[in-house]
């Protein structure tokens, strides 16, 4: 005899939730300086000749094309000035917030010459609210004040043709204590000589601009190269980290 069956309606146990975590955001950059786009990257350059602006492999010291700025001595200065993006100059702005990364490496550490300017345009009453400098065996990044004081506000020792990272952020004021700086150095967060990570101070003198490069009008017979890589602007940290 036969038993009869019972099928039992299905039963659908939940499966087990699995938490997505959403990935953060990649950072996009404003501005990418990579020498695969030529000098088209830049606004415009102020490098006459004989100084020269260039690309080279530089492999002896652990990178591939970088940007070669180099003036000779006799020449006061080999700069790229502004970023391009798209087919226009940038227009930065004031009460903004910006971000500029890059690595650099000089020929040489002894005298003085400036290795980045945020140039104001024209001349205003700063000429370049912050200015990095390579003097005597240091890297130094100075405040300049309305009336041109010059406020050392960090410094670091450096090595010649040894690269060195900076991520340097800007918000943009015209009042002497809406904008600030900050500083990262081979990826790490500086105190300045206030003891504080930021540094309060007028940072917008009309228009201003980035340059980087060699400048060195005190006194142009010294000659400089610096190679600079990685070069980005952003609005973040996030955006130019190395």
């Amino acid at each position: 005899m036969l038993k009869r069956l019972c099928t039992l309606p299905a039963i659908v146990l939940p499966l087990a939730l699995t938490p997505v975590l959403a990935s953060p955001a990649a950072a996009s950059p404003l501005w990418n300086g990579d020498t695969s786009g030529g000098t088209g990257v830049f606004g415009t350059l102020d490098c006459d000749a004989p100084a020269h602006t260039g690309v080279v492999f530089d492999d002896e010291h652990g990178h591939g094309d970088v940007w070669k700025f180099d003036k000779p001595s006799g020449s006061p200065r080999c700069e790229a000035r502004n970023i391009r993006v798209g087919s226009s100059a940038y227009q930065f702005r004031n009460d903004s917030t910006y971000y500029l990364g890059w690595s650099s490496a000089v020929s040489t550490t002894t005298g003085a010459f400036v290795t980045f300017q945020w140039k104001s345009y024209p001349n205003g009453s700063q000429n370049y609210p912050v200015l990095m400098e390579v003097r005597n065996g240091d890297v130094r990044l100075f405040h300049v004040a309305p009336g041109g004081t010059w406020n050392l506000i960090w410094s670091a020792p450096v090595t010649a043709w040894l690269y060195n990272d900076f991520a340097l952020g800007i918000h943009t004021s015209d009042t002497a204590t809406g904008g600030w700086i900050e500083l990262y150095f081979n990826g790490t967060r500086q105190t300045f000589s206030n003891g504080s990570t930021r540094y309060t101070g007028r940072t917008w003198d009309g228009d201003n601009e980035p340059k980087w490069g060699a400048y060195d009008s005190d006194d142009p017979a010294n000659a400089e190269i610096n190679y600079i890589d990685g070069l980005k602007a952003g609005t973040s940290y996030a955006d130019v980290a190395p």
